[in-house]
């Protein structure tokens, strides 16, 4: 049977088996949880109490090295390349066709001084050599005629002068027989028209002895000329031929035989196999220290690796180059290698290491840069803790820093690096880190007394 339509708007009607279901459908939810929640309770409760471990401090491992004050000179690292300490670029003298070239003149040949480098054709300045000396000789020969000319002239000039005092002599005595009236006025005066003679025969004369004797210098002048152009000639004739002016390797050639060489065209380029140098940077603070105890003639120890094996040589401090490279932070500085047996293995541009000593420290401390925190702190122990000292970095050895400050020989410094150190932080130590001896040197064990006695 169809139930009859609800009218639009009729009220829904709350019967009691309506409320007891809902009733029912909420009472079950709440009674499980709070089933549950008893349950939970009763467990805890029925718990049984474990003991609790009572809290122990952490205990850190570090190693430690016993602070020994002293003085340290530590070696300064550093790198360069090694130079030619003389090097020259040979270059024709003379003009000419080569004809012969040295045995060793080719590129990476060695040389020694004198050997024959370059010979140029020399024909023409044997006969330039010819020619000056037969300019000179003539000269010469001007020159002789000219000082005998001078001889004969002067004696012919003292042959006139002595007819000007003979004739001299007898004027006088015409003017004093005139004077009796022995001697007519025309014989008189006969003997003074032959003293003007005489005269003028002395004045040609002398005359002809200054324009010889301006001759002659001129001529001695130009024998000094060609006897220059005699040594020219010879000097030339001598430079067709090219040796080596020491010891050498020889670097570009560009000489052969057959080629035409115009005077000052390259010939080949040499370095001396006895004289080399390093060039090495020092930054402005190592630069500055060295200062203070000499930095010329410092001794440098210079390192080579080569084919696996480390070759040392001596070397000195001879030279600061005259610019600060700006570009790399510090001064060049040049150093001098020492003759050695095993120099002949040295080229320029080889890339070495360089060891010298620093300045000496006084009364400092050698510790590990992992020692220090921040840039003037480390940690000692004292009674299992440590404790902070204040301290100042004044230098630098490898890895290792030298410090000054708040701290007492004895003391047990704190090598491990531990992120949470602070004072009172309880450790334990390692057996003792025996300190190394500095770079270079066995010992750094000295008083600051000896050291400064030493160094002095």
């Amino acid at each position: 049977m169809k139930p009859p339509d609800r009218q639009l708007g009729a009220r829904r009607t709350w019967t009691l088996g309506r409320v007891a279901g809902l009733f029912v459908k909420t009472a079950i939810p709440v009674a499980i949880l709070g089933a549950a929640a008893f349950g939970y309770n009763a467990l805890v409760a029925s718990k049984p109490e474990v003991p609790r471990r009572p809290a122990v401090e952490r205990a850190w491992t570090v190693e430690t090295r016993i602070a020994e004050p002293a003085s340290f000179r530590p070696r300064i690292v550093a790198y360069g390349t090694l130079v030619a300490g003389r090097q020259v670029s040979l270059r024709a003298l003379v003009a000419g066709e080569v004809v012969a070239v040295g045995s060793e003149l080719r590129e990476g040949g060695t040389v020694h001084a004198g050997d024959t480098l370059v010979e140029i054709d020399s024909f023409n300045y044997e006969g330039a050599v010819v020619e000056a000396k037969a300019n000179l000789a003539e000269a010469r020969a001007r020159l002789a005629e000219s000082e005998t000319r001078l001889q004969m002239e002067t004696t012919v000039l003292q042959s006139a002068r002595d007819q000007l005092e003979i004739a001299r002599r007898d004027e006088e005595r015409a003017e004093t027989l005139s004077g009796t009236g022995s001697m007519t006025a025309q014989a008189l005066d006969t003997r003074r028209l032959t003293v003007i003679q005489r005269q003028q025969a002395v004045d040609a004369g002398e005359a002809t002895l200054e324009i010889n004797r301006a001759q002659i210098a001129q001529l001695k002048a130009q024998v000094d000329r060609l006897e220059w152009k005699v040594r020219q000639a010879e000097r030339s004739l001598e430079d067709v031929v090219l040796t080596a002016p020491f010891d050498a390797y020889v670097g570009t050639v560009a000489a052969q035989v057959g080629k035409l060489l115009n005077v000052n065209d390259a010939i080949a380029t040499l370095y001396d196999r006895n004289a080399f140098d390093v060039r090495f940077a020092l930054t402005d603070a190592q630069y500055g220290r060295l200062l203070e105890e000499g930095l010329l003639d410092r001794p440098v120890e210079v390192r080579w690796n080569v084919g696996g094996t480390p070759r040392s040589f001596k070397a000195s401090i001879v030279r600061v180059a005259p610019e600060i490279a700006a570009a790399r932070g510090g001064v060049d500085v040049y150093a001098r290698i020492e003759p050695s047996e095993d120099q002949g293995l040295l080229r320029p541009g080889a890339f070495v290491e360089i060891l010298l000593d620093d300045k000496s420290y006084q009364a400092v401390v050698r510790v590990p840069a992992t020692a220090i925190y921040g840039t003037d702190r480390l940690y000692v122990i004292e009674d299992g803790r440590l404790s902070g000292r204040q301290v100042e970095i004044v230098g630098y050895d490898g890895s290792e820093v030298l410090v000054r400050g708040d701290l007492t020989g004895g003391e047990r410094i704190v090598t491990t690096r531990i992120t949470e150190a602070g004072d009172g932080l309880k450790v334990n130590e390692q057996a003792d880190e025996p300190a190394p001896p500095p770079s270079g040197e066995p010992t750094a064990s000295r008083s600051a007394d000896e050291a400064a006695a030493s160094d002095g």
